[in-house]
């Protein structure tokens, strides 16, 4: 092979590359079809409801923007229900992120000794989601970092109760 088809076959490697489609974590793909089109070298998304062909390159908000104001063949209660699984807030307000309730779920991972890396289950975030449309859940090696501050400081507080004891 020379230098010049070796350029040329990384050039089309890159080209290939750039086309590669991401990790589909958002809700909006739900409502496109699940392999990705390629019309004229380019890759684009195709509605479930009515056939358009979207650009993901740059990101969702143009499929966003299609199911939330565009598509005239979407059901008015399907386009609600994704409306309300975008907001940020709830009925009662915005979310507020409770360290002590997600200690108390950590606890709990610990008691039933489940692993940690369950978690990022594929799973559990589509379940939290349907009670809590904006908590990200975080990654195992955080969660373990902080169980492991968990554990230090009870640890702590149970040497200070035992110093303060009136045995010998």
């Amino acid at each position: 092979m020379s230098t010049s088809e070796v350029s040329e076959s990384a050039d089309s490697m890159d080209e290939d590359m750039s086309q590669v489609p991401r990790v589909r974590s958002s809700k909006v793909w739900e409502h496109y079809e699940q392999d990705l089109v390629r019309i004229h070298g380019d890759l684009k998304a195709m509605c479930k409801y009515c056939g358009t062909q979207l650009h993901t390159k740059f990101g969702t908000m143009s499929l966003r923007t299609h199911i939330v104001e565009s598509c005239k063949s979407i059901e008015d209660g399907c386009r609600e229900n994704f409306l309300l699984t975008m907001k940020k807030t709830t009925s009662e307000g915005p979310f507020v992120f409770d360290q002590k309730v997600f200690h108390d779920l950590v606890k709990f991972f610990i008691h039933a000794e489940i692993p940690f890396l369950k978690f990022e289950y594929p799973y559990l975030q589509p379940w939290i989601d349907s009670m809590q449309p904006s908590f990200q859940v975080m990654g195992h090696h955080t969660i373990r970092d902080d169980a492991v501050k968990m554990y230090k400081g009870m640890k702590k507080d149970i040497e200070v109760e035992l110093q303060n004891l009136d045995s010998r």
